[in-house]
């Protein structure tokens, strides 16, 4: 993608931290990947209203493979046009990462012409909070206006409460209104960038649906007290964002007279007519966004939906008992029904402008762990919904194990560093065209094993430990996409019950990939680095200049 903003936009303060990234981040996008996407050998079918669907990006991809968001609707074919992230960086995250991700995520946007609903976090760090905010700020002056679809902050601030969040800390959150300060300047400084025609947010869980109209405890959350004053300052320049997971929806039950069966939850739960459980709790929030401001048409977003499979351990009710609720089969039934929603949610009423499915991959959710991701961690080729036989590249052994490696001249190498397991050598070695052999050492160390691609195999030097080497084989071409179809009884008339229960994501989230976070840099020996730039999407020399300029500027 082309960057033409000059920065322009940006108060005084902000243009010289502009002007001293902006070369480091030109540099990162010198080596941008082309496109990513996943394989599967199920196909959903078409995408309806695709421009008014988009993820989330988890934190595990915006850390560690920001390079692989991909292009197209995993098991569909439209191109995926929208993305929230829920913050611009974290502070506990490596400093020196933040540029690439950055110069990736735009590379991103830019090349696909996408737009990005930009989050920033509301919790009891005010020092981190204005830290992610001046991020937020300086990543969204790098997007550029056309690619901001709005600014969302806070996130589902009234579930603070449950997440041990001390009462201190919730009574000057909503009671003493940091809350609402934080908000009227966080906006004043969006418009003193010239970007007072952006919509803002902030996205709500279930339980703001709670109360009349909106949740309201003193000491706990005043929704209710914040909405009536949010639209009342920015009108309908403020979007309602719900946050809607059936897959949480507490008046969804087992079976009758069962211990284990869910047939009729999973009915409800995964249909999308007017009896299904997500759009009846998007109706109830319609009706009650009416009840506060009287219109009928005010702009609502539903900024995540998704499912878990296999079991999500922050599932509190019931149905974790029931093997069915968190299957493959219901998880790829919801996906496939979140694809073909037409968005209406019965009743006449106008349906939610834009929808967002969480997310791109697994994650932990405050140390818990969720798999609500369409592809399961970084690195991995295979999308989620495929069928359990079903390889992106098949493999047989070379040689070994013994005491030898792949050997050849310094260009046959494309990697030589530590890899997550052999499974993850070999999605290294999948992920890479030029790739035609990996080898595979002992384990190391936390999971870690010695990994080596190559181009050939011709020559073999002797090492000092055992290592194993396999060969890709190429099919005369690649397996047959088949379609699948996923027969769900479509429940209509059944009322569900209107609230759901506590999303368990806030703004304090720090999402991380389910498996184990990637070797420090220092332990990963790229020998070849224009083959890795192609085949991985790393970041080499562009990057060392890019930190380089970085540290420098600082």
């Amino acid at each position: 993608g082309s960057c033409v903003f000059d920065g322009a936009m940006l108060p005084r303060p902000l243009k010289l931290r502009f002007a001293a990234h902006l070369a480091a981040v030109l540099a990162a996008l010198a080596s941008s990947a082309t496109g990513f996407q996943c394989h599967s050998d199920v196909m959903l079918g078409s995408t309806l209203q695709p421009h008014k669907k988009g993820v989330n990006l988890d934190d595990s991809t915006y850390q560690w493979c920001a390079h692989q968001v991909p292009d197209v609707w995993p098991n569909s074919g439209e191109p995926l046009s929208s993305i929230r992230i829920f913050k611009a960086w974290e502070p506990t995250w490596n400093p020196y990462d933040r540029i690439n991700a950055w110069g990736r995520l735009i590379d991103y946007v830019h090349r696909m012409n996408a737009t990005v609903l930009v989050g920033t976090p509301i919790s009891c760090d005010e020092a981190a909070d204005n830290q992610m905010w001046d991020w937020a700020k300086e990543l969204m002056g790098m997007l550029g206006h056309a690619h901001i679809m709005g600014l969302a902050i806070g996130n589902e601030v009234e579930v603070l409460q449950y997440k041990g969040v001390p009462d201190e800390c919730l009574l000057e959150i909503w009671d003493s209104g940091y809350f609402w300060r934080q908000f009227q300047r966080m906006v004043d400084e969006l418009d003193a960038m010239g970007l007072s025609a952006v919509p803002v947010t902030n996205p709500l869980s279930g339980l703001a649906l709670a109360g009349s109209p909106f949740y309201e405890v003193p000491g706990k959350a005043r929704v209710n007290s914040f909405l009536v004053n949010v639209t009342e300052a920015y009108g309908t320049r403020f979007v309602f964002t719900w946050n809607i997971y059936p897959y949480f929806d507490t008046g969804l039950q087992l079976d009758a007279g069962t211990s284990q069966s869910c047939s009729n939850a999973v009915a409800i739960g995964t249909c999308w007519n007017e009896g299904c459980s997500l759009p009846s709790q998007a109706r109830l929030a319609r009706l009650k966004m009416t009840e506060l401001t009287g219109a009928t048409d005010t702009p609502m977003w539903i900024g995540e939906t998704g499912w878990s499979s296999p079991l999500s351990s922050t599932l509190g009710t019931p149905l974790a008992n029931c093997p069915q609720w968190s299957s493959a089969e219901t998880f790829q039934a919801y996906y496939s029904g979140f694809l073909k929603w037409d968005l209406s949610i019965g009743g006449g009423l106008r349906p939610p402008d834009h929808a967002f499915w969480f997310t791109i991959r697994n994650s932990f959710n405050f140390g818990k762990t969720e798999h609500f991701g369409l592809i399961e961690s970084c690195d991995e080729p295979k999308c989620k919904v495929a069928s359990a036989s079903f390889a992106v590249r098949e493999y047989q052994v070379f040689f070994g194990p013994g005491y030898e490696e792949c050997g050849g001249p310094a260009g046959n190498m494309l990697f030589n560093g530590f890899a997550r397991g052999e499974k993850h050598c070999r999605n290294l070695c999948t992920m890479s065209d030029a790739c035609e052999f990996y080898g595979i050492w002992p384990h190391s160390h936390d999971g870690y094993h010695w990994c080596m691609l190559t181009t050939t195999c011709e020559e073999r030097n002797s090492v000092g430990y055992e290592v194993s080497v396999h060969k890709k084989l190429h099919p005369t071409s690649m397996p047959t996409t088949t379609a699948t179809t996923m027969t769900t009884t479509t429940t209509t008339g059944t009322s569900t019950t209107t609230s759901s229960s506590t999303r368990t994501t806030s703004s304090a989230t720090t999402t991380t990939d389910v498996t184990t976070a990637p070797a420090p840099r220092g332990d990963v020996v790229v020998l070849n680095a224009a083959s890795s730039i192609g085949a991985f999407g790393f970041c080499f020399i562009p990057c060392i200049m890019a930190r380089v300029v970085a540290i420098a500027a600082w």
